[in-house]
């Protein structure tokens, strides 16, 4: 009985600390030149070989503007993956998710 209780709540502590994990977003561009972040899971299968984990280092050259781009949308990206029914967020996405606000368009 001991042995059932302590492998119960072993599987109940490892499945609570994978929950309060931050999400693994992924950085992909799709067949019509869009940029997305994603979980894994939301990557289509075919554009998979392309896709770079979010916090990758952008190209050389990258302008000012688009790095604030690219920041702005992995946060959104981020706490999107926190958000509960009815537009609320859980608490967890402040510890793990950096609130940007919006930039301003690039010219």
């Amino acid at each position: 009985m001991k042995l059932r209780t302590a492998l119960v709540l072993s599987g109940l502590a490892l499945a609570l600390s994978a929950a309060a994990q931050p999400p693994q977003l992924w950085r992909w561009v799709d067949r019509f030149g869009y940029l997305h972040y994603t979980p894994w899971v939301d990557v289509p299968e075919r554009l998979r070989e392309q896709a770079v984990p979010a916090e990758s280092p952008l190209p050389p050259g990258t302008r000012a503007c688009e790095v604030a781009w690219h920041r702005y949308l992995a946060s959104q990206a981020c706490f999107d993956s926190y958000r509960v029914v009815g537009g609320g967020l859980k608490p967890d996405a402040f510890r793990y998710c950096q609130e940007l606000p919006q930039p301003r368009p690039c010219n």
